[in-house]
């Protein structure tokens, strides 16, 4: 890094530090005694951070560090949430996010040096098809769909981890900006598809069509495919609603959430109670009443943030969202190597489509879909893969920086 863009970026960690503390300040005296916990927390998280921070340029200085800093600070309004509706679960997330700084690392160090490993798509393949098959088999079923695996208290789900195989396999399919074999790769597409309808996980079937559906396009610049996509996805859709219960609740809360407010509306009609109350300017860090709201730590951490902060706070989280994906697509433009650009590409799509549904979906601009909202939600396997996602970014970044060639 250049020592006048170097200095800006500490100075921008340095105010995403400043701001946990005031936060942890304010969290310290909300009951109306004082406690330190909130400032013991933030503590321990900007020893984390810092760490890392300063850690990742010293061993990957051609790194992109704006990707870590947007990150940390997104990571850390998700902790100050947390703590402030569930101190146990903001506890269990602080040592998540630094389980997922550690597999950034690691993640980077691999991805350095994966375009001298042949894969294969067909293999990329098959991992995503076993992860994505293994809950029909070992799962378990969580809110309508069977997408996790519980080993006594701990739980995961596959599909955060086959989202980065799945963009691996599009960007090797694609990598010659053509569709080799029309029939074998929609083929593919298609047995994933089904896999994820078979454990109901229908949000996560549409992040990795829409996610699929955006590859195809770049790669082949082909219009026609994505017309056909997208007619496919509205038959899809109607398919989906004819055939799942839970699909026809969220469709018919979302299209009026007020016929049924006790019912099948609760959820949505206190997300937006939640954001009306907000206002412009939010009632203030502690003020609130997030736990008038459902699944308040997953996914409707978003409304309880937006009633605290106000749509001046939402509209900065949506802004530093956006300067993440835009770094993520600045990285995919910024390389030669075709298949590492793709692999860019689909990383940046699954982040990008994720964000846009369950904030469009806690705003009722579009049906919920049941997604987490990356880095702020509350969950172990969403925060890890993503940290993983980043890092295979930030090790894409490097790749860019050393000047690869086509592939």
């Amino acid at each position: 890094m250049e020592p006048g863009t170097e200095a800006t970026y500490n100075k921008n960690i340095a105010i995403t530090a400043l701001i946990g503390l005031i936060a942890s300040l304010l969290l310290s005296v909300r009951e109306g005694s004082f406690s330190p916990v909130p400032i013991y927390g933030d503590i321990i998280f900007m020893v984390i951070m810092f760490f890392g921070y300063f850690l990742s340029n010293i061993l990957f200085p051609e790194q992109d560090p704006a990707l870590l800093i947007l990150v940390s600070f997104i990571a850390q309004l998700g902790l100050i949430m947390l703590y402030r509706i569930n101190p146990e679960s903001a506890v269990k997330q602080l040592a998540w996010f630094g389980i997922g700084l550690f597999l950034f690392f690691a993640s980077t160090f691999i991805s350095k040096a994966w375009v001298e490993v042949r894969i294969g798509s067909f293999y990329l393949f098959v991992i995503t098809a076993l992860l994505l098959a293994s809950p029909l088999v070992f799962g378990v079923e969580r809110w309508g769909s069977k997408s996790w695996i519980s080993f006594q208290n701990f739980s995961f789900q596959p599909s955060e981890l086959a989202k980065i195989t799945f963009s691996l396999f599009l960007a090797d399919s694609l990598k010659n900006k053509k569709i080799e074999n029309p029939l074998r790769f929609f083929g593919q597409i298609f047995i994933i598809l089904a896999l994820l309808a078979a454990a109901k996980d229908l949000g996560g079937a549409m992040l990795f069509y829409c996610t699929a559906l955006a590859i195809i396009f770049v790669a082949t610049s082909r219009i026609d495919f994505t017309i056909i996509g997208i007619v496919i996805a509205c038959i899809a859709g109607l398919l989906g609603y004819e055939f799942f219960g839970h699909v026809q609740v969220r469709v018919k809360a979302w299209l009026n959430p007020w016929e049924d407010v006790p019912g099948k509306g609760y959820q949505i009609v206190q997300s937006l109670f939640a954001i009306a109350e907000g206002g412009f300017f939010g009632t203030g860090l502690g003020l609130g009443r997030p736990d008038y709201i459902p699944a308040v730590t997953t996914d409707f951490i978003f409304s309880a943030f937006f009633e605290e902060f106000g749509f001046l706070g939402a509209s900065a989280l949506i802004v530093v969202y956006f300067l993440l994906v835009y770094r993520g697509i600045r990285i995919s433009l910024s390389i030669k190597n075709s298949f590492l650009s793709l692999s860019a590409l689909g990383i940046t799509s699954f982040f990008g489509i994720q964000i846009f549904t369950i904030i469009g979906g806690v705003i009722k601009l579009i049906p919920m879909t049941g997604v987490t909202l990356p880095f702020m939600s509350y969950g172990g396997s969403s925060m890890v893969m993503s940290f993983i996602s980043l890092g295979i970014l930030n090790g894409i970044k490097i790749r860019a920086s050393g000047g690869e060639k086509d592939g």
